[in-house]
């Protein structure tokens, strides 16, 4: 049987692996557009600011790895259209500046995602980054690092935009941060966002929120100013950091079936609407495990496992992934956050019967002070009948993002807030208290 993978990072790769290690029968063909499989991309943020110096640590196999293990790798080898009647591939190899056609049996699409640039004037300016690739960190970096750079602008207040204004913030530059909605970090609810808005504003990050950017100007092909709907600002690099849209433009509507943004709609096995063509990753839709619906939550956790899973389906197992939380952590300067399930704000959007319990407490023991305990603030969104963890999110300056897995694993296994309070975890003073904050907010939600 000949498998046709469509990209070579996280989802494609992981497919790509796990078929021509289980089934060395199979011929696997990869196919990816730029020289590079493999890399972390979450790791660019501290690339960018100066915790890790070197870019080679985030490539985590090479090319000849894979290969050596019976893949068929073709870089630069991008991919132009697919005619599912045919079950062919049409390529154009870059090198070469040659097409081709290439037929499958099965076909995985891991094509992941791009940056969002919005479609406004001076987005084109050669100082004005998105950070998507390692290219792209590696130039951010060094523009940062001029001596002429000294005031940036953010643009988005999301998980990147955080991650990017961090980073900036580390290499002692002055951070403009805009967003155009109330608040930044709209996945959570109003008091994680407002601690975070105060943490950024203790380090010198200059808010610019309800604030919409409409044109960037500047001369000589630099940017040096953002034009919004309130003010202009010198700045000296900008960054958008929106978010991201999948890579699917090739592939037709009329055919396949998408979310608005352009994500393959896949099922619970990651079959896309199209017979022997599956999707996975940042280009495709995941099941929420509490709404059943599908969503497109970006992250890499979920690609891999799609990844893992797509292969073990095309080897013939049963399998399903409905159990996608958008379980997440987020380090911004002196604050860590964590968030699993459904926000408050998500279950008044789904015209849900829920409670609330928000609790704070110390990460450990008072008396024990190397280091001493940090402040945490947890909140859990539960069914009101049923008692069931619908929800949750936590915040502290430390010790507390890992606790959003206890979470995460509650509201997987369906438990109640009671079943939650009476969890048998551990105890040592130099990590928890007797009563764990995520015991606290259950037997509080009692």
């Amino acid at each position: 049987m000949k498998i046709v993978v469509i990209g070579g990072n996280a989802a494609g790769m992981s497919a790509a692996s796990r078929l021509a290690r289980k089934n060395k029968d199979l011929e696997v063909i990869v196919l990816e557009k730029t020289d590079l499989v493999s890399y972390g991309s979450c790791g660019m943020p501290y690339y960018i600011s100066g915790i890790n110096d070197d870019l080679e640590l985030l490539k985590i196999r090479s090319p000849e790895q894979f290969r050596k293990s019976g893949i068929d790798l073709r870089l630069k080898n991008e991919v132009l259209d697919v005619d599912i009647k045919k079950k062919n591939v049409l390529i154009h190899d870059i090198e070469k500046n040659t097409n081709y056609e290439q037929p499958y049996d099965k076909l995985i699409i891991g094509c992941g995602s791009q940056a969002i640039v919005p479609p406004i004037e001076g987005a084109d300016f050669e100082n004005v980054f998105s950070l998507k690739t390692l290219s792209d960190a590696d130039a951010i970096k060094k523009a940062l690092l001029k001596d002429t750079t000294r005031r940036v602008a953010v643009i988005g207040g999301g998980f990147i935009g955080m991650e990017v204004t961090d980073a900036v913030v580390r290499q002692g530059k002055k951070v403009l941060l805009f967003e155009a909605l109330p608040h930044v970090m709209n996945v959570y609810d109003e008091p994680f966002q407002l601690a975070l808005e105060e943490t950024l504003r203790n380090n010198d990050v200059d808010l610019h929120l309800s604030e919409q950017v409409s044109k960037i100007e500047g001369e000589s092909g630099k940017a040096q100013r953002i034009v919004t709907d309130k003010g202009t600002y010198d700045v000296d690099i900008v960054l958008f950091a929106i978010g991201v849209r999948p890579n699917t433009k090739i592939f037709s509507e009329y055919v396949f079936k998408k979310l608005r943004n352009g994500a393959l709609v896949v099922n619970e096995s990651m079959e896309t609407s199209v017979p022997d063509v599956y999707a996975a990753g940042d280009c495709a839709t995941v099941v929420n495990a509490i709404t059943k619906e599908v969503e497109y939550i970006a992250l890499a956790t979920n690609a891999n496992k799609q990844g893992r899973l797509v292969a073990d389906g095309i080897l013939g197992k049963d399998v399903k992934l409905n159990r996608s939380l958008g379980t997440s952590m987020l380090r911004v300067l002196d604050l860590e956050l964590g968030k699993t399930g459904l926000s408050e704000k998500q279950a008044q959007e789904l015209n849900l019967d829920y409670g609330t319990a928000t609790v704070q407490a110390l990460s450990h023991a008072s008396y024990y002070k190397e280091p001493s305990p940090y402040k945490l603030t947890a909140k859990i969104v539960y069914d009101n009948k049923t008692k069931v963890i619908l929800g949750a999110q936590i915040m502290g300056e430390r010790e507390a993002a890992m606790r959003i897995n206890i979470f995460a694993c509650a509201i997987d296994r369906k438990m109640t807030t009671e079943e939650l309070g009476f969890l048998d975890l551990a105890y040592l003073p130099s990590h928890t208290q007797v009563w764990d904050i995520v015991q606290i907010v259950g037997n509080v939600a009692k």
